[in-house]
Formats: structure tokens, sequence, C-alpha cells
């Protein structure tokens, strides 16, 4: 005997799961889509920021490096503070100093630098005061402030670092 009664709720309940499992699935391939999405933009970051240390390393070697009385006006990356200027790792019309050591792979461009000569400052206290001294070079620490850009696998991830040094001359 076969029972025609039937209503269909097996086939509307099969099909809200169905619904359900769909949109469980559908969430789940967006969320590993922005997933992987976040890891590749973060390891993009984070080569750009290793090339913009590499470039800082190399300002850092070059600061060192310069004469005392070392044109400052962009030569080798060398240039003074201008305190009413824009600052010059945001100005445009910076001449910047390419990486002396090997080309790295895997970034859009090579990192660069540039140098600012902040000035000398004496070692201690007792070089202001004594003038033999001061006039000594072993008193005095003469400051460089290093910049270093980065870029990671394309132009859109960039990374800029500074560091401060203190050097005898």
């Amino acid at each position: 005997m076969v029972n025609r009664n039937q209503t269909g709720a097996a086939l509307f309940v099969s099909l809200i799961l169905l619904v359900v499992m769909t949109l469980l699935g559908i969430t789940t391939a967006k969320m590993t889509i922005i997933g992987e999405r976040m890891a590749g933009h973060f390891f993009n970051k984070q080569i750009s920021f290793d090339s913009a240390e590499a470039a800082l390393r190399d300002g850092e070697a070059a600061a060192s490096a310069f004469e005392l009385y070392a044109p400052t006006d962009g030569t080798d990356g060398l240039y003074l503070p201008d305190a009413t200027a824009t600052p010059l790792w945001d100005d445009s019309g910076t001449v910047w100093q390419a990486r002396t050591g090997a080309t790295l792979g895997g970034v859009a461009q090579q990192p660069r630098f540039v140098a600012e000569y902040l000035g000398g400052v004496p070692r201690d206290d007792n070089c202001l005061l004594d003038s033999d001294a001061s006039s000594n070079q072993d008193c005095w620490r003469y400051v460089y402030r290093v910049s270093g850009q980065g870029w990671g696998a394309n132009t859109n991830s960039s990374s800029l670092t500074q560091s401060t040094v203190h050097l005898r001359k």
C-alpha cells in the first residue's frame, strides 16, 4: 500500500541544508583568499623593510667614510638639513644615493639612501670646559641622520628607515 499524502518536507529540509552548506563553503573560500592576500602583503612589506635596512646600513657606512668637510650639496648622498624646507626623504628634488652592495633580487627598485650632516657635538662636558681638549679631534663626535628607502616586489610596498649615527673623524 502506497501513502499518497507526502508533503515534500524531506525535499524542503534537504534544500535548506544544501543552501546553508553552500553559504558555509563560499564563506570559507573567501576567508582563505583574504588570508592568502594578507600573507602576501605582509611578505611584500617585509621585503621592502629588509631592502630599506640594507640601504640604511650602506648609508651608515658611507657616513663614516665622509671627509669632515665633504660637500653637502647632495654629492654622494650628503646634505645639510633645512628646517624650513620639506624633509629630504619627502622632497621630490632629493637625489638619493644607490646602494653600493650587491643587487637585491625580488624587489621592484633597488634600495637607496641619503645622509644629512647634523653637526659636531662634544664627547662629554670635559671637552667643553678644557680649552686644550676642545681642540682635540677625539673630543668631538660628528652626527649624521641617514635615511634608507626600499621596495618590495612591487612599488606599492615601500619602507623608509632612519638612524642617527655619532662618529669620530
